[in-house]
């Protein structure tokens, strides 16, 4: 009886393994199970082979695999308030919806004084994207992206240490143009749409409602959310006691401690924004860079509140990597914290950084061309921009009337020059520095040209100085 046992099971798994010998294979059929590749078991008495661990699938890094071409679109406003305000401490967060966006292209409209155009729909499309092969590392130490803290990091050598990042092609007019609308986007004030803050409130004890002065960060985010741009708000110019908007008396305070060679005070009919001033042409070297530290301790600066903006926009996009963009002021702001942080920026119509960016410990004096070039920044301008150019200063300039002391020329990073004077024949005028004047040139350069040049070259500034006659002690 046992024998027919035996032989009854041996022939039914004969059976089982002809007919799974001859079944058609199921790859691809729906509501097929995998097939379980069978193994013989291993005798107790012979050593267990080490289990292997499963293949580790590999991470997407935000920073390798960014396409070169990418769209983006208007999704947070960040928004701090000024110091001396009764809104000095307060950080809110607008969520922005399509609604919301074709409300602001309308503005955006009313303000250039055209009807809607592509562009103005606070979408914009970064056609080529490029590594930074030309960057040195050596002796660069990499700043953390993930760091939470608010100071920022100083390099010795300003060395921005990740040339395998892909950065936006400033070589690109399409990617130029894209860049600088998102610039332009950053005047547009939410208030005058009459939108809700739907974001977090994150100081309650405040009323509920947009702020009337402070620092506007506007952020536009891919479609898979793996970069951000940062667009920073610039300068909203007030003359003579009026126009400037909400922000015009704070934007100018800044201006005129970053852009002056000691603290605003051009002459004796000044009223400076430090004590530093020691009369004549003496300013005191310790106290600008004391006044600077303070600025940021207490976040005095838009500079300072900044780097508030720049955490708050990685804490929304945690893994994203970071570009930023900015007109003016805001231009200036944002290469400084580009420098700080690592982060590409591109800048328009800014005015000369450099000075700035030595008070608050950020680069070294005397800076040679591999130390601009080791920056990643690139600050677009046009000759006829005497903002830009450093040229608007003296008793006979339209800055010096209206009360800016902009006294700086040299720029961080690259400088981006369009020559209108030469190519079109400008003669510098303040006109000259707003951004709907500088997107016509930036947009319509080929054509200005007549074809010689579609985005001027990108060049550091070599050998440039700043307040030369002035004495420091």
């Amino acid at each position: 009886m046992r024998t027919l046992h035996y032989f009854l099971a041996c022939t039914a798994i004969l059976v089982s393994c002809s007919e799974a010998w001859q079944r058609p294979n199921p790859a691809g059929a729906a509501g097929q199970l995998p097939q379980i590749p069978f193994s013989w078991p291993r005798h107790p008495s012979l050593p267990q082979q080490p289990q292997q661990p499963p293949p580790q699938q590999p991470q997407p890094d935000s920073t390798t695999f960014i396409p070169k071409k990418q769209t983006f679109q208007l999704q947070h406003i960040l928004a701090h308030g000024a110091p001396g305000s009764k809104s000095a401490k307060v950080f809110r967060r607008l969520a922005i919806d399509q609604e919301t966006r074709l409300q602001m292209a309308q503005f955006n409209s009313l303000l250039a004084g055209k009807s809607p155009s592509p562009g103005t729909t606070f979408e914009h499309t970064i056609t080529d994207t490029s590594f930074l092969t030309d960057i040195d590392q050596d002796g660069g130490e990499a700043n953390d992206d993930n760091n939470d803290d608010d100071k920022p990091h100083v390099q010795n050598n300003n060395a921005f240490p990740f040339p395998w990042k892909r950065v936006p092609n400033a070589a690109d007019h399409a990617t130029v143009v894209s860049m600088v609308r998102m610039a332009l986007d950053c005047y547009v004030d939410p208030k005058r749409q009459g939108w809700v803050d739907i974001g977090d409130n994150w100081d309650v004890s405040t009323e509920i409602g947009w702020l009337e002065t402070g620092l506007r960060g506007y952020i536009f985010a891919s479609e898979d959310q793996k970069t951000i741009v940062i667009g920073i708000k610039g300068t909203s110019l007030k003359l003579f006691g009026t126009g400037g908007g909400p922000t015009g008396n704070n934007d100018k305070l800044n201006d005129n401690k970053m852009f002056s060679c000691c603290c605003g005070k051009v002459d004796r009919t000044w009223w400076g924004v430090c004590g530093c001033y020691m009369g004549g042409n003496s300013c005191n070297q310790q106290c600008l860079v004391d006044d600077a530290k303070k600025d940021l301790t207490e976040s005095e600066s838009y500079y300072g509140i900044g780097l508030k903006v720049v955490k708050a926009a990685k804490q929304l996009y945690p893994h994203a990597s970071i570009w930023l963009t900015g007109h003016s002021l805001g231009g200036s702001v944002a290469s400084l914290l580009g420098i700080a942080k690592n982060y590409p920026v591109f800048t328009y119509s800014s005015p000369g950084d450099v000075r700035y960016g030595q008070k608050v410990g950020l680069i070294k004096p005397n800076l040679k061309e591999s130390d601009l070039k080791k920056m990643p920044v690139w600050q677009f301008g046009h000759t006829g921009d005497p903002v830009y150019m450093g040229t608007c200063n003296g008793a006979t300039s339209s800055c010096y009337t209206a009360g800016y002391a902009m006294e700086t020329k040299c720029h961080l990073g690259r400088a981006c020059v369009y020559d209108t004077m030469t190519e079109l024949g400008w003669r510098q005028d303040i006109r000259g520095h707003t951004i709907f004047t500088f997107i016509d040139v930036v947009e319509n350069w080929h054509n200005m040209t007549k074809g010689r040049e579609t985005v001027p070259k990108c060049l550091p500034q070599i050998d440039c100085r700043d307040c030369v006659q002035w004495q420091y002690v």
